[in-house]
């Protein structure tokens, strides 16, 4: 795999697919543009059983784009992640201030073993993000963000 370029940082990865996972119409096509430059390889994988999947790989690992029906609209992103790419985006998960676009809050589970941020956004239509922080083996870090 080729080095991210230094304007290309999972760090700025985390961000996007926050962005993108709080945004309310978000199209494969649309999702697959906006992190071209993160990516090396992708693949789109037909319907199955009501969802569509676009499979990427980069140099922070491989991400799993999840679309559900009726709209195919994005639902979930699953990242596995080199231990490198996971340490950044968790560091920088944590040091999340509150913006005017968002409201962060932490929440542990199973005794703080799986811990999970809370991403709101502001107004009458609030959406929501939960990331679970999932790296309890060494070479296999997980990052899984749902639109709530």
């Amino acid at each position: 795999m080729t080095n991210l370029s230094p304007e290309k940082t999972p760090v700025q990865l985390f961000d996007v697919l926050l962005e993108l996972l709080l945004t309310e119409d978000m199209p494969q096509p649309v999702v697959a543009r906006r992190l071209q430059a993160f990516l090396t390889a992708a693949r789109l994988v037909p319907e199955q059983l009501g969802r569509t999947y676009y499979i990427m790989q980069g140099p922070c690992g491989q991400l799993t784009a999840t679309f559900e029906k009726p709209s195919f609209r994005l639902y979930q992103v699953t990242a596995r992640l080199t231990p490198a790419a996971y340490a950044q985006m968790k560091q920088h998960a944590q040091a999340l201030p509150a913006s005017p676009a968002y409201a962060s809050r932490w929440q542990n589970k199973w005794l703080g073993w799986w811990p999970r941020l809370v991403v709101t956004s502001p107004g009458a239509g609030a959406k929501t993000v939960m990331a679970r922080f999932l790296g309890l083996l060494p070479k296999q870090k997980f990052i899984v963000l749902t639109r709530g």
